[in-house]
């Protein structure tokens, strides 16, 4: 292994967190951790220099700090604060998590977290899929936040990783707090060095937009947890809805070990329109006709993302205004780039 950064550079992250909790002593490193990608034992064994910590490891912590001294995250008494809302069913609430972004626990967010808690548990393989802009990656985080000692990381493919084997798991070692020099020679020690930290050091492996992963990737994935799971290492994988077809109705042998391993697959639908009506109530928006509403909700396609965007707008330039079909099709033109025909629906 080599060391990716100089003592002087992580020893001073490692003071900014000393400082920043010795002032903040309701707080304390997994509460940091919680809103990085990275495993709470990780963030510890960082804290307490048992490891170095690379560019992957510092960069986080760094981020968090940013964004906690900014007052975006862990606001004082902030802990557990919660807004009623009604669900889709009017009969469970629907909790509002206290952050920069409005964030709402609806039925999207209890589905991922129903896999998450059986793939921690089971160590077993799940697969979640949904549109873009569903809430599956704000589901998780949130899943995270609440679940502190269930050990779990965040790995989000990129162009790179998504397609170069050996990338993604020197990628994946250094959120492990393992650093290696580049070169594809390296691929197979950094695999097998993994592997066996996985073993030492057990956790969930969340793997993020895998709709454009190679079938060698998911090879990789599934060896590893072939090699950890009794150990106690779970996978979710998070993807489109294209991920499940290819999963189903391929014929190349690599993917259809993994998918023959799969414990557990969640298909997500989105917001309900019932969840919808109840999250913009409660955001403040009250006086919206029948028909612009039913023109709103065609419009987000179950999108908690084009949802929030859109009440952002409202609350920002249509204020206490009366929303109509005509200000759905005008948000739909500016946020969106879709022209909708108030007359004939979307």
């Amino acid at each position: 292994m080599v060391r990716e950064l100089p003592d002087s550079v992580t020893e001073a992250v490692r003071g900014d967190l000393r400082g920043f909790l010795a002032m903040r002593p309701d707080l304390s490193m997994t509460d940091l951790t919680a809103y990085t990608t990275l495993a709470d034992r990780t963030g510890r064994a960082f804290f307490s220099g048992e490891i170095p910590g690379g560019r992957e490891v510092v960069s986080e912590y760094q981020r968090v700090l940013q964004l906690a001294r900014a007052g975006e995250i862990l606001q004082p008494g902030g802990r557990g604060a919660t807004v009623p809302v009604l669900t889709e069913d009017l009969s469970r609430p629907v909790r509002r998590v206290r952050k920069s972004a409005s964030f709402y626990q609806t039925q999207t967010v209890r589905r991922v977290a129903e896999v998450l808690d059986f793939c921690a548990e089971n160590c077993a393989i799940g697969v979640i899929t949904g549109h873009f802009g569903a809430g599956k990656t704000e589901a998780v985080a949130a899943w995270r936040r609440a679940n502190p000692k269930t050990e779990s990381l965040i790995f989000e493919f990129d162009e790179f990783s998504c397609s170069n084997k050996v990338e993604m798991v020197r990628s994946l070692a250094q959120m492990m707090g393992m650093s290696y020099a580049n070169g594809s020679w390296n691929g197979g020690v950094i695999f097998r060095d993994l592997c066996a930290k996985l073993r030492e050091s057990p956790c969930l492996l969340i793997f993020d937009q895998c709709e454009q992963v190679r079938v060698k990737i998911f090879q990789v994935i599934r060896q590893l947890h072939d090699r950890t799971h009794d150990q106690g290492v779970g996978v979710v994988l998070l993807s489109a809805p294209i991920l499940l077809t290819r999963m189903n109705n391929s014929r190349v042998a690599d993917l259809g070990a993994l998918t023959s391993r799969v414990g557990i697959w969640a298909t997500l639908q989105g917001v309900t329109k019932k969840e919808m009506a109840a999250i913009v109530k409660q955001e403040g928006i009250a006086d919206v006709e029948e028909p612009a509403f039913d023109l709103w909700w065609r419009a987000t396609g179950g999108s908690m993302r084009k949802l929030m965007r859109a009440i952002d707008l409202l609350k920002s330039k249509h204020a206490d205004k009366k929303v109509t079909e005509k200000t759905i099709a005008g948000i739909a033109g500016y946020l969106w780039g879709v022209p909708i025909d108030v007359c004939g629906g979307c």
